[in-house]
């Protein structure tokens, strides 16, 4: 039955055929989400920026200092830069779309956002009928990093109406497949986990190999070919059950509990509270469709990867809340689920870096 919500692969690739979207090929297809291929295209700027409703991306170059780069060269630390996003972009009236850094990238630390033509938000396609240029604001913070033209830093999914899980069906969804479970891959009930509105809050695992801390180098990791990730991030641990965390450092941490997106919906995390702390949880957000779910519902979940930014030193410790997750329904369920497509993260049981790093 089909209903408002996320819209799958199937009906992306229609999107495609119907030349809503140009230029994108099969391969950059998920169950629920479109990955956006770098242009050749490139500039150095002196600042970020949004245009504001109408204004086209170009306009704006000469008023935030763009200097063209060539993507051979690597982007230098904490200098922004604005790249074209590849393919042509026009919506039907019925859909609108929203991006999200990919995990994979939001592993290293790179920090990525979407502008577009005549939006006045980041990471927002707004309809009806949005036609348009893509372009991905990209700035690396912590060690030079070497993009190139075809790679994906960020991912675009598509709507057409919101259909978010309220309490009814999040009861229903529990008792169907589970939502959530701990780490014993015991199912939680609504009971026995903290809401946030329409949110799930999730905990952190602090303990023995807790996760990773990020180095500051000036070693460049070329994504093309990948690096070591010993050059790139060191392990972390706690002491006597307490870590702590510093400010403005980049950590690989992970959550207590298990999480499952079962085939019907997506999820995505959200920015948490600041009653809660200060501090940045995640740098990508977007899950799909099956992940933690399995071929056929037997993973019992798998816990989510964070990518954390303190504010300020923060102490920690074992099951302190970190971050909130919020569940929506799919249009229709995608042909292909996460966990039943090839990917880097399915055997994620820990904090695990990025695709781009290897041992």
């Amino acid at each position: 039955m089909s209903r408002i919500g996320v819209l799958p692969k199937q009906m992306l690739r229609e999107l495609c055929s119907m030349e809503c979207i140009a230029g994108i090929g099969e391969g950059y297809l998920n169950p629920a989400s479109i990955d956006l291929p770098l242009a050749e295209e490139a500039y150095r700027l002196e600042s970020i920026f949004l245009p504001l409703r109408g204004e086209k991306i170009r306009e704006l170059l000469p008023l935030v200092g763009a200097t063209e780069h060539n993507l051979n060269d690597p982007l230098e630390v904490g200098v922004p830069y604005l790249v074209r996003i590849a393919g042509t972009w026009k919506l039907p009236g019925t859909v609108y779309g929203y991006a999200n850094p990919k995990s994979s990238t939001g592993r290293l630390g790179l920090f990525c956002r979407i502008v577009a033509d005549g939006v006045d938000m980041y990471e927002a396609l707004i309809g009806p009928g949005w036609t348009g240029e893509m372009w991905v604001l990209a700035r690396s913070d912590y060690f030079p990093v070497l993009l190139a033209p075809g790679l994906a830093v960020s991912q675009v999914r598509f709507f057409d109406g919101k259909s978010f899980l309220d309490d009814l069906h999040t009861e229903l969804e529990i008792k169907m497949h589970g939502l959530l479970f701990d780490q014993k891959k015991r199912r939680l009930l609504l009971g026995d986990v903290r809401r946030h509105a329409d949110s799930f809050l999730l905990s952190l695992s602090v303990g023995k190999n807790m996760g990773y801390e990020c180095r500051w180098t000036r070693k460049i990791l070329d994504l093309r070919v990948g690096g070591k990730l010993s050059d790139f991030f060191q392990p972390i641990h706690a002491v006597n059950g307490t870590f702590t965390p510093r400010k403005n450092c980049f950590y690989i941490l992970t959550t207590r509990e298990r999480v499952m997106v079962p085939p019907d919906l997506s999820a995505e995390l959200r920015a948490i509270d600041p009653r809660l702390g200060e501090f940045r949880s995640h740098a990508a957000g977007y899950i799909d469709p099956g992940w933690g779910y399995g071929v056929c519902g037997e993973e019992l979940g798998r816990p989510i990867t964070l990518e954390l930014i303190p504010h300020e030193d923060m102490l920690v410790r074992d099951g302190q809340t970190i971050a909130r997750i919020r569940y929506e329904y799919m249009k229709e369920v995608p042909e292909t689920v996460y966990d039943a497509a090839a990917s880097n993260y399915t055997s994620q049981h820990n904090a695990r870096p990025s695709k781009y790093l290897h041992e």
